[in-house]
């Protein structure tokens, strides 16, 4: 699977899973991943309990389900590779809007090693 070409092509939501060092599990919506080669990914950050875990724990994963019937999508288990604050490289990348970027907590751009991808249901491995 080639990771650009699979998330240019789908619609969908994503859930990212992390958890503190204790163990501790969090799971929040995210968009796609903003893919920068077929073997990273990132995601543009607040500083809430998403990143804040990250930041202890470096693993994490990435569910992204597609909007179409039945269930399709990707599971991508994920370590921490760096997190940026560079504000034009995050501005570059960014989907949203001004009107839907007005909240001022500030924003990180967290990349990812993508180690493993397996289909949505099954544990079929989705080739990299």
């Amino acid at each position: 699977m080639n990771l650009l070409d699979y998330f240019n092509g789908k619609t969908g939501f994503g859930v990212i899973s992390t958890s503190n060092k204790q163990g501790e599990v969090n799971s929040a919506v995210y968009a796609k991943p903003h893919v920068i080669d077929n073997k990273t990914i990132a995601f543009i950050m607040r500083d809430r309990l998403t990143r804040k875990n990250v930041t202890e724990n470096p693993q994490a994963h990435y569910m992204f389900i597609e909007n179409d019937k039945g269930f399709h999508g990707v599971r991508l288990s994920l370590t921490l590779l760096e997190e940026t604050q560079d504000q034009e490289q995050i501005e570059a990348l960014s989907r949203r809007s001004p009107a839907d970027k007005a909240d001022d907590t500030e924003r990180y751009l967290v990349t990812f090693t993508v180690n493993k991808a397996l289909t949505l249901v099954g544990g079929e491995e989705a080739l990299l």
